[in-house]
């Protein structure tokens, strides 16, 4: 990257959070794709990009920066703070397939959003023991969301909704 370039987007990103937020927020990012990562043994098929995560990472704070701007707030909601890590994961793909290693592989990137998207919604716990039915409409939910991420438009707006729906769904249904 060109020097000048890096100086300009620091000063700018350090206008709208602080060098603790920015370190903060890409080692929370970066730690849940490396669980990710170790939890589905991907090493020898999947390599993660440090690279393509950074820029990620840029992108998600320049947007956020704008947002923040654009509504005069101080502060950015955990929600949209996923919602637009999610978004820029689709979009710059840090998780990349190693060659010969399967198309089960071709959605990883899909799979960690997924999985983001679940743990930062609470909406599924694997302790918790889910009666049969529930648990089949559970996956079928959980499969539908997942081909949203695959084949549908994952903007960041979508992906907050969806997170705000699942939010307002345990308050209308509790868990018993």
């Amino acid at each position: 990257m060109d020097k000048e370039w890096v100086k300009k987007l620091k000063e700018e990103l350090n206008a709208s959070f602080t060098d603790a937020y920015i370190h903060n927020a890409g080692t929370l990012i970066h730690k849940l794709a490396e669980q990710f990562y170790r939890e589905n043994q991907l090493d020898g098929k999947i390599y993660f990009s440090d690279d393509i995560f950074n820029h990620c990472l840029i992108d998600i704070l320049v947007d956020l920066a704008r947002l923040k701007y654009f509504h005069d707030i101080s502060r950015v909601n955990y929600v949209k703070f996923i919602a637009y890590t999610a978004s820029w994961f689709l979009k710059r793909k840090p998780f990349q397939v190693v060659e010969g290693c399967g198309e089960e592989y071709i959605y990883v990137n899909e799979r960690f959003v997924l999985t983001l998207l679940l743990q930062a919604g609470s909406c599924y716990d694997e302790n918790v023991n889910y009666y049969a039915e529930d648990q089949k409409e559970l996956i079928k939910g959980i499969g539908q969301i997942y081909y949203h991420l695959k084949y549908r438009n994952t903007n960041p707006q979508t992906l907050e909704l969806f997170l705000i729906g699942l939010q307002n769904g345990r308050k209308i249904y509790p868990a018993g």
